[in-house]
């Protein structure tokens, strides 16, 4: 009977030890609070470092098999996760697709009554037209003649593509191919502003730029 009862307290103790090494042993719990159920871990106190944790709404958790709950401890050592803001930074200027409004600003190439003769002013913006083409050469642009309300209909008309084709002239002798350069005239009937005054015909004596732009 003696050695019955010593054999059945060795038994427990070798049971106990089992249990106490599989405590041990548990994997790794570093997912604990971490899985997205809420409400998340609570601190004990400010005294103790551990933390306790009762959800009762589970998240989705498809990276890993451990249970999204307390899984039978709810008090273990827990700091709230830093995410960290990735910083991405702005694109390389001039690159396309990437929020880049455009390449230049052109203004509008002005010419006097009656004329189709490009100023120094007017060349300056063909230029800087001509400069964007070489850069992206897929690009292309449409040179839009223009005329103030004076002098006949058709008149206006063969003048408005006259402006529209000397800008284009100009740009061809700066190396760029025709092929990508389309003119076109609205004479009269497009005007920027009213024609009420000469201070405004004279910004509807034009041609502008139509520039497309090829990723």
């Amino acid at each position: 009977m003696r050695n019955m009862i010593l054999l059945a307290v060795v038994g427990v103790m070798v049971l106990n030890c089992g249990v106490a090494h599989a405590a041990k042993t548990w994997d790794d719990m570093s997912w604990w609070g971490n899985t997205g159920a809420k409400p998340e871990p609570k601190a004990d106190s400010k005294e103790r470092t551990g933390c306790w944790w009762l959800p009762v709404e589970a998240a989705k958790n498809d990276k890993d098999g451990e249970l999204w709950g307390n899984r039978g401890i709810v008090f273990h050592a827990w700091k709230k996760p830093v995410v960290e803001k990735k910083v991405v930074p702005p694109p390389p200027q001039g690159m396309r697709g990437h929020g880049d409004p455009g390449p230049i600003i052109l203004n509008n190439v002005l010419f006097d009554f009656g004329k189709a003769v490009l100023k120094a002013e007017g060349k300056a913006e063909a230029d800087k037209l001509a400069a964007s083409l070489k850069k992206y050469n897929h690009d292309t642009v449409t040179i839009e003649g223009h005329a103030s309300s004076e002098g006949d209909e058709a008149y206006n008309t063969a003048l408005g593509l006259r402006r529209a084709e000397a800008v284009k002239k100009y740009m061809v002798e700066s190396g760029i191919a025709p092929e990508r350069i389309k003119t076109v005239s609205f004479g009269e009937w497009q005007p920027a502003v009213p024609n009420d005054v000469e201070a405004n015909r004279k910004l509807n004596r034009r041609a502008e730029f139509k520039l497309k732009m090829e990723n």
